[in-house]
């Protein structure tokens, strides 16, 4: 039997009041419903689970009309799907959250709780790494423009995003091909100008004329509400400057290129002036380099911003002898005119001279 004086039983008491008191509260807490909660994969919110004592009162074939995930004072229903779980229904929206957004739960039109998206780091937003051709004077029958991101971005829709203004007053209507054009990692948009407007044998261009004209100033606008694949905006609005000059109706020739040879047994960079501006992105994929005995020499090619000089960086010291340079004929200048033919040319005549693959040699001592 334990003893215990009266000022050691009334702190023992109440020793024993807090520690009841402490317990009752954490079982509550814990046997509590959870809160609304964000569904993550990585960085991104790809969902938000509601619990079961939001909706409880709702027939499950209702549930989907009486509970809805709307943007923070929009008034509007996120278009999403819902699927039922033991932790509650899990609502994905069909384009993902905005990080730094609020949304809200309604239930049978009342608003039952609010939650954020937190924003991740200013740094982690995703920028624009570079546009093509990165030019401040471009041709007026201009082909098509590559904006390079350094996140994976969302798809669908980038024409929201996208805006080419003439003058610095008028946004320009149907300039551009409605088709994404985006590489496997989702990095790079291809954005074409409508051919259909430049061809000028077509309709399109003899209804409306070419999407470019001569003599005007142009400024392609791409709006910083765009969402990476985790549903951050991009960093700012980026805008690209340019003056369109004359019609480019000339293919490009590979036999003007000059070659600027490196010196055997350096790993010195080859260096290719094309004395135009090419298809960045075409350049950097259409050329490659053989050896003497036929052989691939391996290493890579780096065209410059301007798109006018290629630089290929090989992965082991030049043996001297002769090199062949191996450009294929769909390598093309900024206007979609290829080595083989022009780009307003009549696709129904076939081209007699097309080679598929265009050749220079070499000497490197």
């Amino acid at each position: 039997m334990i003893l215990l004086n009266n000022n050691r039983k009334t702190g023992f008491c109440i020793l024993l009041s807090l520690v009841f008191c402490f317990s009752f509260v954490a079982c509550t807490e814990k046997n509590d419903p959870a809160d609304v909660s964000i569904q993550w994969s990585g960085d991104r919110a790809v969902a938000i689970i509601v619990p079961q004592k939001f909706y409880s009162s709702i027939p499950e074939d209702s549930v989907k009309e009486l509970l809805q995930i709307r943007l923070a004072n929009s008034g509007h229903p996120i278009i999403g799907e819902y699927s039922f779980t033991n932790d509650g229904i899990i609502f994905k929206p069909i384009v993902a959250f905005t990080r730094g957004l609020k949304y809200e739960v309604y239930v049978r039109n009342q608003m039952v709780e609010e939650i954020e998206i937190q924003n991740l780091t200013t740094a982690a937003a995703p920028e624009i790494v570079a546009v093509y051709p990165a030019l401040d004077t471009l041709p007026e029958n201009l082909l098509k423009f590559y904006i390079v991101f350094s996140k994976p971005m969302q798809e669908g829709d980038v024409f929201k995003h996208v805006h080419l203004i003439k003058n610095s007053q008028d946004t320009l209507a149907a300039v551009f091909l409605d088709l994404e054009l985006w590489n496997k990692e989702g990095t790079m948009l291809t954005l074409w100008l409508d051919p259909g407007r430049i061809k000028r044998d077509l309709q399109p261009n003899q209804q409306l004329g070419p999407p470019l004209s001569k003599g005007s100033d142009y400024q392609l606008v791409i709006d910083n509400d765009w969402q990476d694949k985790e549903g951050m905006l991009l960093h700012k609005t980026f805008p690209v400057n340019f003056f369109v000059n004359t019609r480019d109706s000339i293919s490009p020739d590979e036999k003007t290129w000059v070659i600027k040879a490196p010196g055997a047994g350096t790993k010195e960079q080859l260096q290719i002036d094309f004395h135009e501006s090419l298809d960045h992105v075409l350049a950097e994929n259409t050329i490659s380099l053989k050896d003497k005995n036929g052989n691939a020499v391996k290493g890579k090619f780096r065209v410059n911003d301007p798109g006018t000089i290629a630089y290929f960086s090989p992965d082991f010291k030049w043996e001297p002898g002769n090199y062949e340079l191996q450009i294929e004929s769909r390598l093309e200048d900024l206007a979609g005119n290829n080595l083989d033919r022009l780009f307003d040319a009549d696709l129904a005549q076939k081209d007699k001279n097309a080679k598929g693959i265009h050749k220079r040699v070499f000497e490197i001592r």
